[in-house]
């Protein structure tokens, strides 16, 4: 008899905490999914050091231990909130390639000559891949190691491809306009060229680092200006 009243005594104080519980959800007037996936970090912060982990040992070479780890999230609240390491590492991609370019967009929108940006342009590029330790251009890097096998990271490199050429066309049209380029220039093509002298520098500086070799060569790329 006793412990079945005991047994009782335990059941109505279970029900008893659920009810006050629910009462305090209620009266937040929070979801009760909420109380079970709240975020357990700061996730623009948590993204900032994912950029830097992938942006160091790319995507094949970082696991979801190293990440949980390294970046002292658990593994329960990174699944909530990517899902998987190919959602974050994408996630961390498209903040890297957003920060570049709105660098990149700040450099075009200087007043002068065109010629002088672009070569600041291009010796941004170098410096940055080429410095002590630099892993290179983490979107390179990745368009590189993933994107013939991997459709999302493809689309998200053409998708670059396609930004950064208008950037480039815009500039050099805008040129034409003030008289600082021939109008008999393909602004186009122009735009296509830079870019792919773009990615070459940054593949270049990864692997061989020669600093003052990558910027002859984009000396070399602004004779197309002439």
């Amino acid at each position: 008899m006793a412990v079945g009243l005991s047994t009782l005594w335990a059941q109505r104080l279970i029900i008893d905490t659920g009810r006050k519980l629910l009462l305090d959800v209620n009266r937040m007037n929070v979801p009760l999914y909420a109380v079970s996936r709240a975020k357990e970090f700061d996730e623009a912060k948590v993204l900032d050091q994912a950029v830097g982990i992938f942006h160091a040992r790319g995507f094949r070479q970082t696991s979801f231990a190293d990440l949980t780890n390294e970046l002292g999230v658990c593994r329960q609240s990174l699944y909530n909130t990517y899902g998987d390491k190919d959602t974050l590492f994408r996630a961390s991609l498209k903040r890297y390639r957003e920060r570049g370019l709105r660098r990149m967009s700040g450099i075009l929108a200087e007043p002068g000559p065109i010629r002088p940006l672009l070569e600041r342009l291009f010796e941004t590029v170098i410096s940055g891949t080429c410095s002590n330790g630099s892993p290179g251009c983490f979107m390179t890097n990745s368009m590189v190691e993933m994107a013939p096998q991997n459709n999302a990271i493809r689309t998200m490199a053409a998708a670059h491809a396609r930004e950064v050429e208008a950037m480039f066309a815009a500039r050099l049209a805008k040129a034409q306009r003030s008289g600082d380029l021939s109008k008999g220039k393909d602004t186009n093509a122009l735009a296509c060229y830079f870019f792919h002298t773009m990615l070459g520098l940054a593949v270049a500086a990864r692997a061989l680092g020669e600093r003052d070799s990558l910027l002859a060569t984009a000396r070399l790329a602004l004779l197309a200006l002439d």
